[in-house]
């Protein structure tokens, strides 16, 4: 992770500080308009997203507040493992606080709402392009991780395993959990369907061709 303050020297750039930190909020936004586009898609939501719609569902309380109390757990449990209070955990609060937020803003005023499978497929990938664009704005500015992302960094970092391996266990974790939730509770698929499958399966891809067009001019 890059210093949060960008310095020119002795002299703190505040201009290009202040630049790189908007744009942080507004991949934070990109991202969680992305989530909500594949709620609103109806062909299921991403890995990562499967466990707050399942605990949404059963308690009738927002996505946003359930994307932020998991978010909140996952801090928890890195300061669990870490056994140390780190400056960044502070971040990846407010993260979490501003993604549910978005989250629940976006959902509220989304117009799209598609009944017919054409229609929810271009939802679908719609919302995995946006998704793709919001991911790669908040990583390229490099001011701190996702909740999630950072408890995998730091349990790859203990087992002294590689990030992408550790990723696909905790994301199939999340899918494993929500359906059994599900099943168990609503004796449905809950959140789960095609989007969860492909964002598992494509998702990675997409963020890298986000990267490819836009990660230099991002950093530019």
């Amino acid at each position: 992770m890059r210093p949060l303050i960008i310095m020119h020297g002795a002299d703190i750039d505040w201009r290009h500080t202040v630049i790189r930190l908007l744009m942080y909020l507004a991949g934070i936004a990109v991202l969680a308009l992305g989530m909500s586009l594949q709620t609103a898609s109806g062909l299921g939501v991403a890995a990562l997203t499967c466990f707050a719609t399942t605990l949404s569902m059963l308690t009738g309380k927002t996505l946003g507040f359930w994307i932020t109390a998991t978010y909140v757990a996952y801090i928890a449990a890195q300061l669990a493992i870490l056994r140390e209070f780190q400056p960044r955990i502070l971040l990846e609060l407010c993260f979490s606080t501003l993604i549910g937020g978005f989250t629940d803003f976006f959902m509220a005023v989304n117009p799209l709402h598609p009944t017919a499978i054409p229609a929810q497929v271009l939802t679908m990938l719609l919302s995995l392009a946006v998704t793709a664009f919001g991911v790669s704005l908040v990583v390229n500015m490099g001011v701190v991780p996702n909740a999630p992302d950072g408890l995998v960094q730091v349990i790859a970092e203990k087992l002294k395993r590689r990030f992408g391996d550790v990723k696909v266990v905790f994301d199939c974790s999340h899918v494993v959990v929500s359906l059994v939730l599900s099943l168990a509770c609503m004796h449905n698929l809950g959140g789960f369907g095609v989007t969860t499958a492909i964002s598992a399966l494509f998702l990675g891809h997409v963020i890298n061709i986000a990267n490819k067009l836009f990660a230099q001019r991002f950093i530019r």
